[in-house]
C-alpha cells in the first residue's frame, strides 16, 4: 500500500513538475532555444548583410508571441538598428530591417527624439509658470495624417525623403514640422485667457529659440490631486494653431474660430 502511494506521488510529483516547466518555457522561454536564436541571429546577419557592421545586441524571449526577438544594431550607423523574430528551434520568422531602416522610419524618430528633448527642457524649466501634465515636442510627418485620413491640417517631413544617418538642422526641421502639444491648466478657462496663455508660449519658445510650425492647445481647469479631470470639464482645445496665428492683433477671433473648426471636424 504504502509502495502504491510512493509510486502515485512520485507520478504526480513528476507531473507537476513537468506542468511548471511547460508553463516557465511558455512565459520565459528556456536556455536551449535562446542559444538557438543567438546562434541564429549571428548567423542570418553575416549572410544577409555582410557589409553592415551589425552586432546582436541582445535575444528576449516574448511569451506574447512564443519566439525571440533579437535585437540587432550597427557598430557604424546610427539609425541601422532592427529586429529579428527567431522560433524556438532557431529559424527566421520575421526581418524588420526594411520597416525600420530602409524606409527612414529610425531616422525619424532620432530626429523626433532629439526635438522632442529640446521642448521638454522648456516644460521642465524650474521657472516654467504654468501647471501642465501633457506636454511634448514632435516632429509632424505627412505620412501619419494621410494614413488616418485626417482632416486636420496636413503638414510635416516626408519621412521616405529622409537620408541615413544624415545630420539634420532640427530646428530648421521645427519650423515647417514642429508641433507642440500643451496642456495648460487654469482656473479661468475663457477664450481671453486662452489667448494671453498661447501668446506667452509662444514668447517663451521664442526666447528659447525652439521653432514650431503648429501647437495642440488644450487649456483646461486644475486637475485633482490624483491627476483626473475636474468633474466640470471645462475646456478650450484647439489642434494644429499654427505659430503664424499667434500674435495679438484678434488672437481671441482666430483662436474661436479654430476651435469651433476643430468642434466640426
Amino acid at each position: 500500500m504504502r509502495k502504491t502511494i510512493k509510486i502515485i506521488a512520485g507520478i504526480t510529483a513528476f507531473i507537476l513538475i513537468g506542468l511548471l516547466l511547460f508553463v516557465a518555457n511558455g512565459l520565459l522561454g528556456n536556455p536551449v532555444s535562446k542559444g538557438l536564436a543567438q546562434q541564429s541571429a549571428w548567423k542570418y546577419i553575416e549572410k544577409t548583410y555582410p557589409d553592415l557592421d551589425l552586432q546582436v545586441e541582445r535575444v528576449n524571449y516574448s511569451f506574447k508571441t512564443g519566439s525571440y526577438f533579437a535585437y540587432v544594431k550597427s557598430q557604424t550607423s546610427i539609425d541601422t538598428h532592427f529586429d529579428l523574430d527567431i522560433s524556438l528551434t532557431g529559424t527566421i520568422l520575421r526581418d524588420s530591417y526594411g520597416n525600420y531602416v530602409l524606409s527612414g522610419w529610425n531616422t525619424w524618430e532620432r530626429i523626433d527624439s532629439e526635438y522632442r528633448t529640446m521642448v521638454n527642457k522648456v516644460f521642465t524649466a524650474p521657472d516654467f509658470p504654468y501647471i501642465s501634465h501633457i506636454n511634448f515636442g514632435s516632429i509632424k510627418t505627412m505620412e501619419a495624417d494621410r494614413e488616418v485620413g485626417s482632416p486636420r491640417l496636413v503638414y510635416g517631413i516626408s519621412i521616405e525623403d529622409l537620408e541615413l544617418d544624415k545630420k539634420y538642422d532640427i530646428k530648421e526641421l521645427a519650423k515647417t514640422a514642429g508641433n507642440i502639444t500643451a496642456y495648460i491648466q487654469s482656473e479661468e478657462v475663457t477664450m481671453k485667457r486662452a489667448s494671453e496663455v498661447l501668446l506667452h508660449l509662444k514668447e517663451i519658445f521664442d526666447r528659447e529659440e525652439i521653432p514650431f510650425y503648429a501647437m495642440d492647445f488644450v487649456l483646461e481647469k486644475p486637475r485633482k490631486d490624483d491627476g483626473t479631470p475636474n468633474e466640470s470639464m471645462e475646456e478650450i482645445r484647439v489642434n494644429d494653431f499654427l505659430y503664424s496665428d499667434i500674435y495679438e492683433g484678434d488672437l481671441e477671433d482666430r483662436l474661436t474660430k479654430a476651435v469651433e473648426v476643430d468642434q466640426y471636424n
